[in-house]
């Protein structure tokens, strides 16, 4: 399986979504999934500003010429494209926002019906398979809920199957290895264990998912923690 990768998170490589991609995609490519990581942050894609060139004056080609194309490419060579996403403000980041809308040039212009819901058919192959992977600093799976449900509509438009999601909320907790080294361990091999399933079988066990996302501390003592975090950054005393 092929899997394209896009991290979506401006801080790339150090960001927190990246503590969540390392463990799954070991368990991904330990199933013998072929791996190609697309870091968003690197690349210059320009905002889609609703010409409809794509549509019928260039049939398929953007009107920008940017790196777009290269990713178009890698997109219509994938088994499965995974979205690896911070939550910001309830949502995926500006990266991941801006990327979706230009996958527009993948569209047919005319309407279809299909499950109820009108619909663009595809002008060419997109990949049957979608993933999403995000991170946030909140505790509780409802953070996620708004950015689940618009994957879940992107999948629908693109016609292609929605796989699941891999939520991990308070994704700070993690770094209390010290203090709850097995509860860390636990969430660390349930993300492992998550890529070797999706790769092997298309989609993650339920168990496997509730596994990712289980506390690692209170939500008191999480709270208590980033509110100290800030206080150093701030400068601040404590009272």
């Amino acid at each position: 399986m092929k899997i394209l990768v896009l991290n979506a998170s401006p801080r790339m490589q150090s960001g927190n979504t990246q503590i969540v991609l390392t463990p799954f995609l070991v368990g991904a490519k330990e199933a013998g999934a072929t791996i190609d990581i697309v870091h968003l942050a690197k690349k210059k894609i320009n905002p889609c500003i609703g010409c409809f060139s794509c549509y019928a004056k260039t049939p398929g080609k953007c009107i920008y010429n940017d790196d777009m194309d290269q990713l178009t490419e890698k997109i219509r060579a994938s088994d499965m494209l995974a979205l690896a996403t911070p939550l910001y403000i309830d949502g995926m980041t500006s990266l991941a926002k801006k990327v979706v809308d230009r996958l527009v040039t993948f569209m047919d212009p005319h309407f279809e019906s299909e499950s109820g819901r009108i619909r663009h058919p595809l002008r060419w192959n997109f990949p049957q398979k979608m993933f999403l992977i995000a991170v946030c600093g909140y505790p509780g799976l409802g953070n996620f809920d708004s950015l689940v449900l618009q994957f879940k509509r992107i999948c629908e438009n693109f016609h292609s199957e929605c796989c699941g999601a891999l939520l991990r909320p308070a994704i700070f907790s993690i770094l209390l290895t010290r203090k709850y080294p097995e509860r860390v361990k636990g969430v660390l091999d349930a993300i492992r264990a998550s890529g070797h399933q999706l790769a092997s079988e298309g989609r993650v066990a339920t168990e496997t998912l509730d596994s990712v996302a289980l506390d690692i501390c209170s939500t008191e003592e999480l709270i208590t923690m980033a509110n100290a975090y800030w206080d150093r950054e701030l400068g601040l005393k404590s009272e």
